[in-house]
């Protein structure tokens, strides 16, 4: 999951969203008390059992080699 900081500010004003979002992923899944570990844009990922996350597009790569991986194991169990 992006950070909400990737939905505001110089992404509108450089045309990377069209307008400001009705709302922040990341700001409504604190409402329900979920814990958010890919805060920075860093190219940071993560994964909880099954669930993949990156931080940014800096992730994609990353994101790329974590998904490859967690597809072996699951083939190989």
């Amino acid at each position: 999951m992006f950070p909400d900081s990737l939905d505001t500010g110089a992404n509108i004003e450089i045309g990377y969203i069209p307008g400001p979002m009705a709302w922040l992923v990341g700001e409504n899944l604190r409402k329900y008390y979920v814990k958010i570990l890919n805060t920075g844009i860093t190219g940071q990922v993560h994964r909880d059992r099954l669930l993949l996350t990156g931080d940014s597009p800096l992730a994609s790569n990353n994101l790329g080699k974590l998904a490859a991986e967690t597809l072996l194991e699951a083939v190989n169990a």
